[in-house]
């Protein structure tokens, strides 16, 4: 059953730098917490405007801007203030002093995985050293590349947005090549 539809949790945000992670609210809850203060302080703190009216029917777009501006919104470290990064509901942080292991968490944030699960069946396979990064990687590329093949090889009747996925494999090829490169 998946867990997160029940109840909110929050998102881990990580700083790579400090080798760290904070937790921060989902954009719901701030919406219900608003909602129920009707008054919204800016993203900085400082001014407040009344947002009763943004959530009648007929200010839905309000809403959504609103909605948008807190989910798009920076989150910085408190202790260095580096942009931290938001690996999702499921990741599970390693130690501090465990340096390769947090390079390969960051390796694999550059690359676009990231740790959002219904709660079900969990995060998938994490590297837990270089070597099985290296070989993840490599898996990775094959298959990005058999992708790209098997789109080359198909008609636009059959797949009308053939190029936009062709471009995607190809973006995501990219990536991985790039964090190969890193390793060598």
């Amino acid at each position: 059953m998946c867990r997160y539809s029940f109840k909110t949790y929050k998102f881990h945000y990580v700083c790579f730098r400090c080798r760290k992670t904070f937790k921060q609210t989902p954009v719901d809850d701030i919406l219900l917490r608003i909602k129920k203060d009707k008054v919204y302080y800016e993203l900085n703190g400082k001014s407040i405007r009344k947002v009763g009216q943004v959530f009648t029917k007929k200010e839905n777009i309000s809403l959504k801007e609103l909605s948008d501006e807190i989910e798009n919104r920076t989150v910085k470290c408190p202790e260095c203030s580096n942009v931290m990064a938001n690996l999702g509901h499921d990741f599970k942080a390693p130690k501090i002093s465990a340096k390769k292991e947090w390079e390969i968490i960051e390796g694999l944030y550059r690359i676009g995985k990231t740790f959002f699960s219904c709660g079900c069946d969990g995060i998938g396979y994490i590297p837990q050293n270089e070597k099985d990064y290296k070989e993840y990687l490599e898996k990775v590329f094959t298959d990005y590349k058999n992708s790209i093949k098997f789109y080359q090889n198909v008609t636009i009747e059959e797949y009308p947005d053939k190029i936009e996925r062709m471009d995607f494999w190809s973006k995501q090829k990219l990536k991985i090549e790039t964090e190969l490169k890193t390793l060598k």
